[in-house]
C-alpha cells in the first residue's frame, strides 16, 4: 500500500435502518477494538495503532505471502478470489502487525478455499473467496472479526473508507508493518474510463492522488466505521480488487454488501 498522506481522517456514520428487527450482524462480538497501549508511526506520517485493525489476516500459499483478507467468523476469512486462483491458501496469519514480531501471532490452516462460481480473472468480476479455517479461533484483543450487514435493507454509499494492508509502498517490498489510508468514493463510471473495463454495482471505486492499494494488497478489507445500536464499530465494505501499477489515483474493489447472500449462504454450507 502506497501511503505519502499527512494522516488519516477515519470518520463515523451514522448507519439508518439498523434498528432491531431489520438490519443484523453477521458475527454479533464483531468490530470493536481495544483501545491502543502503543502508537507506531509509519510511512508519511500515518499512525497505524497495534489494536485498532485485528480482523486483518495475512493470507498464505505454499510459497509464502500472497495477500490480505479478513477474519469475518471465528471460522472463515473473507479475501479476493484472484488470491487463490493459482495456488490454494494453506494457512493465514492472525494476530499480526509487525511481521518481525510473533508475539501474539499464529498461524491456522486453511483447509476450504471456496472462490465465487462465477469468478473470472479476465473480466474482474465475482472476485471475491472465502477460506475456511481448519478449526474456530479464539478472539482476544488480537484477532476479532470486522463486522457485516446482513438482511440490509438498501446499500449506501460513504464519501470515504479506510483501508488496510501490507502491500508495497511502491518500492516492490511487502511491508512488514501493518499500514492503513483513508481514500475517497469516486463514481464508478470514472473507473470505468480509467481502466477500459466495466465495472457495476458489484464493484466499489475509490482513490486518493496520494495513496491507495499496491501489490500485496489484494484481498486486504476496505471499511468504515458505522454507529450500529450505540456502539461504533467496523465494517468491511470492499476487498481490494486491481487498480493502477503507481498505486495511486483509482483502484477497483470487490462490493461486498453485493455479496452478502453468498457469504452467509457459503458459510452456513460449509459449517458443518
Amino acid at each position: 500500500m502506497k501511503i505519502v498522506v499527512a494522516g488519516i481522517v477515519v470518520t463515523a456514520f451514522l448507519f439508518l435502518g439498523t434498528h432491531k428487527g431489520s438490519a443484523s450482524l453477521l458475527e454479533d462480538t464483531c468490530g470493536t477494538t481495544r483501545r491502543p497501549l502503543r502508537v507506531r508511526r509509519v510511512v508519511g506520517g500515518n499512525v497505524a495503532e497495534r489494536f485498532s485493525n485485528p480482523w486483518t489476516v495475512i493470507v498464505l500459499t505454499a510459497n509464502g505471502f500472497t495477500c490480505g483478507g479478513s477474519l469475518i467468523t471465528s471460522r472463515f476469512v473473507l479475501t479476493a478470489a484472484q488470491c487463490i486462483s493459482r495456488l490454494p491458501a494453506t494457512k493465514v496469519r492472525l494476530g499480526g502487525f509487525d511481521m518481525d514480531i510473533s508475539e501474539n501471532t499464529y498461524e491456522v490452516n486453511i483447509d476450504r478455499n471456496i472462490s465465487h462460481p462465477q469468478f473470472a480473472s479476465e473480466l474482474r468480476k465475482y472476485d471475491i473467496a472465502l477460506l475456511r479455517m481448519a478449526q474456530e479461533v479464539e478472539f482476544s484483543d488480537y484477532i476479532r472479526p470486522i463486522c457485516l450487514l446482513v438482511n440490509q435493507k438498501e446499500e449506501r454509499v460513504y464519501p470515504s473508507y479506510k483501508l488496510t494492508g501490507w502491500g508495497s509502498t511502491g518500492n516492490n517490498t511487502i511491508n512488514k508493518i501493518l499500514h492503513t489510508t483513508n481514500i475517497f468514493n469516486v463514481d464508478l463510471h470514472i473507473c470505468n474510463l480509467k481502466f477500459g473495463v466495466q465495472t457495476d454495482q458489484s464493484h466499489i471505486c475509490a482513490g486518493s492522488f496520494r495513496s491507495n492499494a499496491c501489490s500485496g494488497d489484494s484481498g486486504s478489507p476496505l471499511s468504515v466505521e458505522i454507529d450500529y445500536e450505540g456502539t461504533i464499530r467496523e465494517f468491511q465494505l470492499g476487498i481490494v480488487s486491481y487498480g493502477s501499477a503507481h498505486c495511486t489515483g483509482l483502484g477497483v474493489f470487490t462490493n461486498v454488501t453485493h455479496f452478502i447472500d453468498w457469504i452467509k449462504d457459503t458459510i452456513d454450507a460449509n459449517s458443518d
